[in-house]
């Protein structure tokens, strides 16, 4: 899946990044290895449909700022407290032979012969953290959940199983998956509170070129 975002570079720093959002544009930034900060701008409807797609795990590809594009994988997100647009966004571009840290989105598939008797289906993970090269970033990672037959079975992330050149860094104990009874299932998302978005963690490889 490739994802494509038109920017173009800018020279405004501090306070004058007003300006650049008076104009309809995010402020933001791209740094990484071997590569210096370069500020940037774009219209936050195009990354919003990218978001759509993936983006905030999947490799981008920047157009404009150089002859060639620029992959980069989205590090982070400043959003106004209440209107919640985009202030600024910060961009890591990678070398496409260097391993990252980031996080692959868990897809269930299959169905559970338990759902039909009553029994609810508790996603209790839907992201996991891994390592790879970012030509090898996976679009998701799957979660059959065919053979959870009863009430109580669950999979946890050592079930999983990863595409070639990834590794999962997840505790593999964690819980993906599980089946509840219904009222069991009503508690669980009644003290579960509200589910906060996991930011991507660079590498230690990563925050030295930072």
């Amino acid at each position: 899946m490739q994802l494509i975002l038109d920017v173009q570079s800018r020279q405004q720093t501090g306070s004058t990044v007003k300006q650049v959002r008076a104009e309809g544009f995010v402020p933001g930034v791209v740094y990484g290895q071997g590569t210096a900060a370069t500020h940037l701008k774009f219209k936050e409807i195009d990354l919003v449909r990218l978001l759509r797609g993936g983006a905030a795990t999947h490799l981008i590809e920047l157009h404009g700022l150089e002859a060639r594009p620029v992959p980069v994988l989205m590090r982070q997100v400043q959003r106004h407290p209440t209107r919640h647009h985009m202030l600024h966004v910060d961009f890591y571009a990678v070398q496409m032979n260097v391993a990252v840290r980031t996080e692959a989105p868990i897809t269930l598939t299959g169905a559970s012969p338990a759902v039909t008797q009553g029994a609810i289906v508790l996603h209790n993970l839907d992201r996991l953290e891994i390592e790879c090269l970012p030509g090898d970033i996976p679009d998701a990672i799957m979660a059959d959940i065919s053979k959870l037959a009863e009430i109580g079975d669950l999979l946890r992330v050592s079930d999983l199983v990863a595409p070639a050149g990834v590794t999962v860094l997840s505790d593999p104990e964690e819980v993906v998956v599980s089946l509840a009874a219904p009222r069991a299932a009503e508690e669980e998302a009644e003290s579960a509170g509200d589910v906060q978005d996991v930011k991507v963690i660079p590498s230690p490889r990563e925050k030295a070129a930072a």
